[in-house]
């Protein structure tokens, strides 16, 4: 039998955003590193040669239900639009977390006639991201 775990009951909060409601989905970084040329006119097997360049911790975007109500998202979310970095956790169901600084790059929406007002936010981290493994049962 394989494991795996839902992922209901996953939480997002930033330091000045506070903890956001209502989350449908959050997409993790894809984290990635830059690979820097080296070949000189020295290189000898005709292949270019690289070593790895500098880390990008990535982006977190969050697809959520529009809350509107005075203490709902969408004015807390708009305050952290207009804050610098700030710390944000994601704690997943198993009570692992994932902890980054990160500053909201994209706030946006839709209000489709026959379906439920969402709001979507992007999260460019900055820095060294860390991950918390659960505690073993």
């Amino acid at each position: 039998m394989s494991d795996g775990t839902l992922g209901i009951s996953t939480s997002l909060a930033g330091a000045t955003a506070g903890t956001i409601g209502n989350i449908i989905s959050i997409t993790l970084p894809n984290q990635t590193r830059d690979s820097v040329e080296t070949t000189t006119m020295g290189s000898t097997s005709n292949f270019r040669e690289f070593i790895p360049g500098l880390l990008n911790a990535g982006e977190i975007s969050v697809e959520l239900n529009y809350d509107g109500s005075a203490s709902g998202n969408a004015d807390s979310l708009q305050t952290a639009l207009e804050t610098v970095a700030e710390v944000w956790t994601i704690k997943f169901p198993d009570d692992s977390t994932f902890v980054c600084s990160g500053f909201i790059t994209s706030l946006g929406g839709a209000s489709p006639m026959d379906d439920k007002i969402t709001q979507s936010v992007t999260i460019k981290l900055t820095g060294k991201p860390t991950f918390t493994e659960a505690e073993a049962a």
